[in-house]
């Protein structure tokens, strides 16, 4: 039966004139893979100059990112001053899922498009999983909001992510001599302990060497448990061969048991870590905060931004502030003093209220970093950092103190200057 056409008027009426068009508001996600997150960056910014929209970049840190290499933190550090230079906001984000905590950056601040990266894999990952990927976990959860995925050109050689601890055979000596120590029990309570229960004991070493020594040394305390239930209590004992199909059984399971075991602990471990790390961080702020509320003047604020930073980093500081419409050291390391260049730099800073030195000033590479002192109306003056070695680039988490201290320094001064 033919469908009743609608009258052509009404075809033809045009969108009500009080709707308003909705804001753009863009989302990069980017990750350690440099190349692809260069390619999501550039991408990201042609995108936000064709719809005239805001953007955002931002990198989730997994717990175990405080095991990665300097080399890799300097390049996210990159990554997110090549973002902000291009006029996007960027964020770091703690957080064990990455794409949930994407879809939750996504919905408190009303993001409209998400551009992520697909790194380039073998079929073998991709068949097995892809399914848990973080693309596939952004589209599944996405709804209405638009996701562009950008896919890597080629497979580039991965970087060691994580430092490398120093390798201990000790560490396999005393898996192996906890697994000795419990086959020894185990064995003179044959009598009393059904085999089922011994396995317990076993898992209870790969805990042990979990804990104590890491994820390696658990995964060979593992192997080698099975190895040893197997000689010992297994029939035929004190041979490796296996009369009962179903006790293979029971050796996979506690092979594949104390694995997950080993990597639960681990991750537990870094998530303890970054927990550790980020009450460090509070706590900084805090006692930077108690000392601002009871200075009475500019003086008091600069000696509390000095002695809290030289307290907690490493770092030489100079602390300038502007009187009579000028920048004046008001407290400063002795190992600080400025140059002609360096004093033009503190300027520039001042007036533009953004970030200057360590590789992304327009002079000469100073070795000095500059952060303003500043409110959304009132600038007042700069941090100075001098870091101890001359190539050095302050970390994503240095970076986001120093910015939290030079924030407190502008409430405070536009406190006592009233």
């Amino acid at each position: 039966m033919p469908r009743n056409r609608p009258p052509r008027e009404k075809m033809d009426k045009p969108l009500d004139s009080d709707q308003k068009p909705i804001k753009q508001h863009l989302l990069v996600c980017i990750s350690s893979n440099t190349t692809l997150s260069n390619r999501l960056i550039r991408k990201g910014h042609d995108m936000a100059n064709t719809l005239q929209a805001d953007w955002d970049v931002i990198h989730i840190q997994r717990p175990a990112y405080h095991r990665y290499t300097n080399k890799i933190k300097d390049q996210m550090n990159k990554m997110m001053n090549l973002a902000q230079s291009y006029g996007a906001k960027t964020e770091e984000i703690f957080g064990s899922s990455i794409a949930e905590e994407i879809m939750n950056y996504t919905k408190k601040h009303n993001i409209t498009t998400i551009i992520i990266g697909r790194p380039k894999k073998s079929w073998i990952h991709d068949v097995l999983f892809a399914p848990f990927s973080v693309t596939e976990g952004v589209l599944r959860y996405s709804d209405a909001i638009d996701v562009h995925v950008v896919g890597e050109i080629e497979s580039t050689a991965r970087e060691q992510k994580q430092e490398r601890k120093p390798f201990s055979i000790y560490h396999y000596f005393y898996a192996t001599a906890v697994v000795g120590l419990v086959s020894l029990v185990s064995y003179l309570l044959t009598d009393i302990l059904d085999p089922t229960n011994i396995i317990m004991f076993y898992l209870l070493a790969v805990v042990t060497a979990a804990v104590l020594w890491g994820l390696w040394p658990a995964i060979f305390t593992a192997g080698l448990s099975v190895l040893t239930y197997d000689v010992l209590f297994v029939p035929p004992r004190f041979s490796i061969t296996v009369a009962d199909s179903l006790s293979i059984i029971t050796f996979v399971v506690l092979f594949i048991v104390g694995i997950i075991i080993s990597i639960l602990i681990t991750r537990a471990r870094d998530s303890a870590t970054a927990a550790h790390l980020g009450e460090q961080h509070l706590s900084t702020l805090y006692e930077l905060s108690e000392d601002l509320t009871a200075a009475a003047t500019v003086e008091d604020i600069a000696k509390a931004l000095l002695e809290n930073i030289e307290k907690h980093f490493e770092w030489k500081v100079s602390v300038l502030f502007v009187k009579a419409g000028k920048l004046h050291i008001i407290a400063s390391s002795k190992e600080i003093s400025l140059n002609e260049k360096q004093w033009a730099e503190a300027t520039l800073c001042l007036k533009t209220g953004i970030d200057i030195g360590l590789k992304t000033s327009p002079f000469d590479n100073s070795g000095l970093q500059f952060l303003p002192i500043n409110t959304v109306t009132e600038n007042f003056g700069v941090l100075v950092i001098k870091p101890l070695k001359p190539d050095e680039m302050l970390t994503i988490e240095q970076d986001r103190v120093l910015h939290s201290f030079a924030s407190l320094a502008a409430l405070a001064t536009s406190r006592v200057s009233r």
